[in-house]
């Protein structure tokens, strides 16, 4: 099994470029970690809560925008660490 995932990648930032792939309507084969979301990818308030949205439907990811904050959009691994802790253990329930 291949998957290309940068030294700090997981299954979490596999699913989460998936996600912004189906967002944006291109492959995003070079995303890593630190790939910027607004500068690199174009990102924009629109693309973010469809992404959040695809994250949810597609891959059962439960999300609470209210603890949502600017810094946690700022990358790819940003947007996977917001995820791991408001979907931890008692998040998704």
């Amino acid at each position: 099994m291949t998957t290309h995932v940068d030294e700090a990648g997981s299954d979490l930032q596999v699913k989460v470029i998936k996600s912004l792939e189906t967002v944006l309507r291109k492959d995003l084969g070079e995303a890593t970690a630190q790939t910027k979301l607004f500068e690199e990818l174009g990102l924009d308030s629109t693309s973010v809560l469809e992404l959040l949205m695809t994250l949810e439907d597609d891959h059962g990811i439960e999300i609470d925008p209210e603890t949502l904050e600017p810094e946690h959009l700022e990358t790819v691994g940003a947007v996977c660490a917001f995820i791991e802790v408001s979907a931890g253990p008692g998040a998704a329930g």
